[in-house]
């Protein structure tokens, strides 16, 4: 199975957080959102190869999340909206023109990945 490749992936996820976390403290509010979001993502990437063989990309990995496991209640509303969320805001802050995040931002997207994050991964061991 996936095992090794899904817990490589958790580790990436808390690694992610720990970068977001320092980079918050030298108020780079655009790279705290990016890294972040980023975490949410291989997070989530992690527990949907729990259940497949091969992953969507992007924009398709959040919908097959959002359907797997927000839309069957196995998680609430509140984790959909939360990656969604920082999608939007790393979009902007990776590929903006100009510094976008304010630190009050930066700082809510990384308590919600801190959530995320930590949600998936005990969802991931109950699921092993």
């Amino acid at each position: 199975m996936n095992h090794e490749k899904i817990d490589r992936l958790l580790k990436k996820s808390q690694k992610y957080l720990q970068s977001a976390a320092v980079l918050l403290e030298l108020e780079d509010f655009d790279s705290t959102v990016s890294r972040a979001y980023f975490a949410m993502f291989y997070a989530a990437q992690a527990l949907l190869l729990r259940n497949r063989r091969t992953l969507p990309r992007n924009h398709g990995l959040r919908t097959a999340f959002i359907e797997s496991y927000v839309t069957t209640g196995r998680l609430p509303e509140r984790a959909g909206i939360a990656f969604n969320d920082a999608a939007n805001l790393q979009e902007m802050a990776d590929y903006g023109f100009d510094f976008a995040m304010t630190k009050d931002a930066a700082e809510h997207i990384l308590q919600e990945a801190e959530a995320f994050v930590n949600s998936l991964a005990l969802l991931a061991e109950e699921t092993a």
